[in-house]
């Protein structure tokens, strides 16, 4: 039970870890990070091709913002004619 339970319960608690650093929309997931010079939020779309970024001075408004990246990306891939990949 050593070993092999401490990486178990390792690969848990990161596991945890990271579903506290993501925020999910739409079968979208994107990071949150915290820019520690001025505490605001920023992060990324995840698991896409393109480099998609959004921010907000709160935990509220990076999520309004993730969902507006997500809505925009999504349009973009309509108007391209191309399935949004989390539909």
């Amino acid at each position: 039970m050593g070993t092999s339970h401490h990486l178990l319960t390792t690969k848990i608690k990161r596991n945890r870890q990271l579903a506290q650093r993501t925020v999910i929309y739409k079968g979208y997931h994107g990071s949150i990070k915290v820019n520690t010079k001025d505490y605001s939020l920023f992060g990324t779309i995840l698991f896409i091709d393109e480099e998609i970024s959004y921010s907000g001075q709160s935990f509220a408004e990076l999520e309004e913002n993730f969902h507006k990246a997500v809505d925009a990306h999504r349009q973009r891939c309509l108007e391209k004619g191309e399935e949004p990949p989390f539909s």
